[in-house]
C-alpha cells in the first residue's frame, strides 16, 4: 500500500444545534461514486454541478470488519473510546447499525468521525474521549474545551450517554441535512437548522461554501466533505475495490509523468490543473455552436478551442490561422490537430473532410467516401507529414506517412469510439470507447481503463502522458483518471458542461 495522508482534526465553526431530547439512493460496488479533488480551478462557474455525487443516504459499501482492518493498518493505535473498551470493530459496527436505522451510510459516517476526532484520538479537541461524540456535534469555534463528561456540559451538550446514542444522533443529523422528509418524523434527537434541512443530499456539499444552497452545512472548512470522501476512497481501495472506479483513490508516487493539463467543456469553460495556466475561455461570448474540441500548443503556453461550426478561438500564445466558421459545410466540424511546431492546424468534419490552415498540409481525406460511421476526430503523425482519421465504429483511415496498425471497424462495439491518441514514436495508437475501454495498436501498451466502472457516466477524452507510458481519461462527469505513469493532477470540484477536450500543458 502507498503511504496515505493522515488528516488532522478539523478546524471549524458550526451553528449550534438544538436537541429536543436525548434518551434514496442505492449505491453498488459496480457503480461507486467517488471523490473530487481540492485543487483550485479557474474559473469558478456559477451553476456548475459537482463532478461526482456521493450520497449521504443509502447502503454501505464496507462492513465493520473491513473498516476495522483498514483503520488498524493505517493508524496502528486503538481508538480512545472507553465506552467500547477501545474496540474499533465494535465501534464500527455501532456506526453500521445506527446508520441502518436512519438509512444513512454508516461506513462513510465512521470515516467522517475519523476526520473529526483525529482517528478517535481526540488530541487537541474540545470534545473529550468519554463524550461518545464522534463528529464534533455542538463543538463550534470559540467554545471552551471540555476535559471530560463526568460532570456534564453546558447546553447545548457535547456529551452523550452511550456510543449508540452518540452515533444515532450523528446519523439523524446527517439525514436531516440530506433528507427533507426527515423534518416530519417524530421523536428526533436532533435536526439541522430549518433552512438547511434536505439541502445537502451528497457529501460534496458539506464544507465551507460548497453547498449550492449558499448555506454552511457541517463545517466551515472548504472541501470538508471532499476530504471525507478522499479518506473513504482509501478505505475502499484498501479493501479491494477497483481503484480505477474510485476517482479519489490513493495515488502512486511512481506516477510522475506530466505537469499539467486543461479540461475544456461544451459550455465554453476551461479548467486548469498542475502547471497549466489559465489563458481564458469564450464563456462570456455567445457562440453560434458549442465547443466540440481543442488543442494546446507544444510549449504549453496557450490553446485553441474548436466549435462545432469550425470556429476557432485562440488563447495565450496560440495564433489564429483561420477557421471554417463562415463557410457553408457539408458536415459539421468535430476535431482538430495542430502541426508539430504550432504553425498551423487541421480541422476534420464528420464526413472526414479535411481543412488546412497555416503550415498544415493536405494529405487526403474521406470526404468523397461512403462511410459506415461518421469520422469523430483525427491524430497527426510524429513528423506532421500525415494523419489518421478515426470513425465512430473504430475504423481507421491513414494518410501521408501515417501507417495503419489496426482498427476496430470489423468488431461489434458496445459503445462508440470517442477519442484517439498516438504513441510518442507514432508507431502505434490508442482508441477510447464511450464505455471507458482503451484499445491499443502497434507499439501502444494498455495501462488500464474505466471499462468496468459505471459511476462516471462514460468516457469522453483520452490524453497520453509525455513518456507514452501512461494516459489520462476524462469522464462524462468531469473526473480525470490517471493510468500508468500519468501523474495525478486533479479534476474540477464542480464543472459546467461535459468535457470536450483534455489538453496537455507539459
Amino acid at each position: 500500500m502507498p503511504a496515505l495522508e493522515m488528516f488532522p482534526l478539523m478546524s471549524r465553526r458550526r451553528f449550534p444545534r438544538f436537541f429536543t431530547a436525548l434518551g434514496a439512493f442505492a449505491l453498488a460496488c459496480t457503480s461507486l461514486t467517488g471523490a473530487v479533488v481540492t485543487s483550485a480551478v479557474s474559473p469558478q462557474v456559477a451553476g456548475a454541478t459537482v463532478t461526482t455525487h456521493t450520497p449521504v443516504m443509502g447502503p454501505n459499501l464496507l462492513n465493520a470488519a473491513q473498516l476495522a482492518r483498514w483503520f488498524n493498518a493505517m493508524h496502528g493505535a486503538p481508538p480512545n473510546v472507553p465506552s467500547v473498551h477501545n474496540n474499533v470493530t465494535l465501534l464500527a459496527q455501532i456506526f453500521i447499525d445506527q446508520g441502518h436505522v436512519e438509512g444513512v451510510r454508516g461506513d462513510l459516517a465512521f470515516v467522517q468521525s475519523i476526520l473529526e476526532t483525529g482517528w478517535f484520538s481526540y488530541q487537541g479537541s474540545q470534545v473529550p474521549p468519554d463524550s461518545n461524540n464522534f463528529a464534533g456535534m455542538n463543538a463550534y469555534d470559540g467554545r471552551k474545551g471540555l476535559p471530560n463528561c463526568a460532570h456534564g456540559d453546558a447546553a447545548p451538550s457535547r456529551c452523550f450517554p452511550s456510543p449508540k446514542i452518540g452515533a444515532l444522533t450523528q446519523m439523524q443529523l446527517l439525514r436531516s441535512y440530506a433528507d427533507a422528509t426527515s423534518s416530519h418524523l417524530p421523536h428526533r434527537l436532533t435536526s439541522a437548522p430549518s433552512d438547511r434541512v434536505g439541502a445537502a443530499p451528497i457529501w460534496e456539499y458539506f464544507g465551507g461554501h460548497n453547498c449550492p444552497c449558499g448555506k454552511l452545512i457541517w463545517a466551515s472548512a472548504v472541501d470538508y466533505g471532499i476530504r471525507i470522501i478522499k479518506l473513504y476512497s482509501q478505505a475502499l481501495v484498501y479493501n479491494g475495490v477497483n481503484a480505477a472506479c474510485v476517482p479519489y483513490a490513493p495515488g502512486n508516487n511512481a506516477k510522475n509523468s506530466g505537469n499539467g493539463y486543461w479540461v475544456a467543456t461544451d459550455k465554453s469553460h476551461i479548467y486548469s490543473f498542475g502547471t497549466a495556466h489559465y489563458y481564458g475561455d469564450p464563456a462570456s461570448i455567445h457562440l453560434n455552436q458549442p465547443l466540440i474540441n481543442g488543442e494546446s500548443l507544444s510549449t504549453g503556453k496557450g490553446y485553441w478551442l474548436l466549435a462545432l461550426d469550425g470556429g476557432v478561438f485562440s488563447f495565450g500564445a496560440a495564433r489564429f490561422h483561420g477557421s471554417t466558421g463562415a463557410m457553408h459545410l457539408n458536415q459539421p466540424i468535430n476535431g482538430m490537430e495542430r502541426t508539430p511546431h504550432d504553425g498551423g492546424y487541421w480541422l476534420v468534419a464528420f464526413d472526414g473532410g479535411i481543412f488546412t490552415f497555416g503550415t498544415a498540409r493536405f494529405y487526403g481525406s474521406t470526404g468523397a467516401m461512403r462511410l459506415n460511421q461518421p469520422v469523430l476526430g483525427m491524430e497527426r503523425t510524429a513528423s506532421g507529414k500525415g494523419y489518421w482519421l478515426f470513425a465512430r465504429d473504430g475504423g481507421i483511415f491513414s494518410f501521408g506517412d501515417a501507417q495503419f496498425y489496426g482498427s476496430l471497424g470489423a468488431k461489434h462495439l458496445a459503445t462508440p469510439i470517442v477519442a484517439m491518441q498516438r504513441t510518442p514514436t507514432g508507431r502505434g495508437y490508442w482508441m477510447l470507447s464511450q464505455g471507458g475501454h482503451v484499445f491499443a495498436f502497434g507499439d501502444a501498451k494498455r495501462f488500464g481503463d474505466i471499462g468496468g466502472c459505471s459511476n462516471y457516466g462514460g468516457a469522453n477524452r483520452l490524453l497520453v502522458s509525455p513518456t507514452g507510458k501512461g494516459y489520462w481519461i476524462a469522464t462524462a462527469d468531469g473526473s480525470v483518471i490517471s493510468f500508468g505513469d500519468a501523474k495525478r493532477l486533479g479534476f474540477p470540484v464542480s464543472i459546467d458542461g461535459h468535457p470536450v477536450a483534455l489538453m496537455r500543458a507539459g
